[in-house]
């Protein structure tokens, strides 16, 4: 994402990130120590086949020489709130390393800007960690596992895309640690797991604001027409632009239909 040259949006959205960080970190503090020597390993196989295994050791299993980075608080008096996932390191994943930069970028802005968040009587850095999950489904869970086991993490971060997202969701789950996630959107993530939080709207909703203001712009264009042209053809045919609406998906499961969109 392309950030402008003016910089109080984005500290306007750093100041709103914090404070709802501020909000939850407390709990988090409570909820998401992890008890070491009795952990439960999400395995994803390559055929995407789930299983839970018990690991009394707590050490995921990943390929050697899996890159791990870390970004932390270079302010010396402050303790720090450390956050850690999966993302594709190893790889150039756009959107990967966006949400990469963005998080770097709001770290520092928080540590040295801002002198960190304010937890009680309390005050916090914020340190980040990265494991590597390589895109691959069958390499999140795992690098996921190692990552929020790393020494004092106290509540992870999901990586780019709601496939990824997926996995790395569940062995948030089977480790209790709250994790939160700002490139996933897809719904079925969030339920049933009160471990996860989004940033994101559902992807439903999104594709029904969409729809819902095509609709809307149709009918505008239809009644200024009308009101002002009513012995002509319009811009989209005598019909007019609402009833000539048509819309697909390729490569979605997405059973709506416009005619749905227009009640509403």
């Amino acid at each position: 994402a392309r950030i402008s040259k003016d910089p109080e949006p984005f500290l306007a959205m750093c100041r709103c990130c914090s404070r709802r960080l501020a909000s939850v970190a407390s709990i988090v503090l409570l909820l998401c120590v992890h008890a070491q020597g009795n952990c439960t390993n999400v395995v994803v196989n390559r055929s995407l086949d789930i299983t839970y295994v018990p690991d009394d050791t707590c050490q995921a299993t990943l390929p050697e020489g899996t890159w791990v980075s870390h970004h932390g608080c270079q302010v010396s008096h402050l303790e720090a709130i450390t956050i850690a996932g999966p993302s594709t390191l190893s790889s150039l994943y756009v959107g990967a390393r966006d949400l990469r930069q963005a998080s770097i970028l709001f770290v520092d802005w928080l540590n040295r800007k801002r002198g960190g968040l304010t937890v009680g009587a309390r005050r916090l850095g914020m340190n980040l960690a990265w494991v590597d999950d390589a895109r691959r489904s069958y390499q999140i869970s795992n690098a996921t596992a190692r990552a929020l086991r790393l020494n004092n993490v106290h509540f992870g971060v999901a990586g780019y895309s709601s496939r990824l997202t997926s996995y790395a969701a569940l062995q948030a789950k089977a480790d209790q640690m709250v994790m939160i996630s700002a490139g996933a959107s897809r719904d079925s993530i969030f339920h049933d797991n009160s471990y996860m939080f989004g940033f994101l709207p559902g992807v439903e909703s999104k594709k029904h604001d969409l729809y819902s203001s095509i609709v809307k712009i149709a009918t505008h264009v239809d009644a200024v027409w009308d009101s002002s042209n009513s012995s002509n053809e319009g811009p989209c045919g005598r019909e007019g632009c609402l009833s000539t609406l048509r819309f697909a998906e390729i490569g979605s499961s997405c059973r709506s239909s416009l005619d749905e969109v227009r009640t509403q």
